[in-house]
């Protein structure tokens, strides 16, 4: 059995830009990780096939109440990653961040590289951008080495 198991993940992330305020009262989908990233940026992350939805269900509530905020498509940017089993102690090995409580999500280093760590009970996904996703894959492989690792992430 595994102590860890790294899979590829596909998820839909929309993009939402506005004023503090506006972006504090948009009211996403249910099943949508709201994931504030600056005080005028927040990330919509959802399954792929919601995209669209929800890059319709916020974007009117942006733009109703920030004339020059908007919200678009961002999912071609990143590439997603799902760590399964034993993710404290694998996390522990990737990253000095802490990692959140499932429901949150950080972002920051991870092996070097900028991530954003959304945490699920007994998982960890991974998005980072598209650019980096090899390389992450890569290096996670080589960090996690000491553990049991089942990849089934499909990254050569």
């Amino acid at each position: 059995m595994p102590d860890v198991t790294l899979t590829s993940s596909l998820f839909g992330v929309v993009g939402g830009f506005a004023s503090a305020d506006v972006l504090d009262a948009v009211q996403a989908p249910a099943g949508v990780r709201a994931c504030r990233i600056a005080s005028d940026e927040i990330a919509f992350v959802c399954p792929p096939e919601a995209t669209s939805a929800v890059l319709d269900a916020v974007a009117p509530q942006i733009e109703r109440g920030d004339s020059d905020g908007f919200a678009l498509d961002l999912s071609d940017g990143w590439t997603g990653f799902t760590l399964e089993g034993d993710v404290v102690r694998a996390f522990s090995y990737l990253s000095e961040l802490e990692l959140p409580e499932p429901g949150a999500f950080v972002q920051g280093d991870v092996l070097r590289v900028p991530v954003r760590v959304l945490a699920r009970k007994g998982e960890i996904d991974l998005l980072v951008p598209s650019p980096w996703g090899t390389y992450l894959h890569d290096e996670m492989r080589f960090a996690l080495r000491a553990l049991n690792v089942q990849d089934e992430s499909g990254v050569a």
